[in-house]
């Protein structure tokens, strides 16, 4: 039951997001050795962006990511924006992860804790480039502007 929970949660997130809407069918779990290979590459990304080492953090986007920003402060700017749990994470736990027929893309669910104590979820799209995972994209997690019509302050989805 878990196991389909989950594929159906990757899979509405996976609907939902233009970013991914040409990922290959994720029908499959995840076999141990790309899960947790996958897995190495958002924490070694989410320590180097504690370390406030966004050089090294932007070395784990894939090669189609990494086009969309100038420089790594670029990177920066928009991470410590945007994604605030991830820049400044003190905690992830990792769902089970889904994946593609021959591995090369994975989807992995998360739920990111920040520093603030504020938990957001997401799914992170893996790529395999090489022999290694790099982050393809990130589904939910992001700071959300407020509404036009409000006079809310950004919220975060949760």
């Amino acid at each position: 039951m878990s196991r389909l929970l989950t594929s159906l949660a990757v899979s509405s997130i996976l609907a939902a997001a233009p970013a991914f809407a040409q990922t290959p069918d994720l029908s499959r779990p995840a076999k141990a050795a790309e899960r947790t290979a996958a897995i190495s590459a958002i924490q070694a990304q989410l320590k180097a962006f504690g370390r406030d080492d966004y050089k090294t953090a932007i070395t784990y986007q894939s090669s189609g990511l990494k086009k969309n920003f100038a420089s790594p402060l670029q990177f920066r700017a928009m991470i410590v924006q945007v994604y605030p749990e991830f820049a400044h994470s003190k905690h992830i736990v990792f769902g089970p992860a889904q994946a593609d027929t021959n591995g090369a893309h994975l989807a992995i669910p998360t739920a990111v804790t920040g520093q603030d104590g504020i938990t957001v979820h997401a799914v992170y799209l893996m790529v395999r480039e090489g022999k290694v995972y790099r982050v393809d994209g990130v589904a939910g997690g992001a700071i959300t502007p407020p509404d036009d019509n409000s006079n809310s302050t950004p919220g975060r989805d949760v």
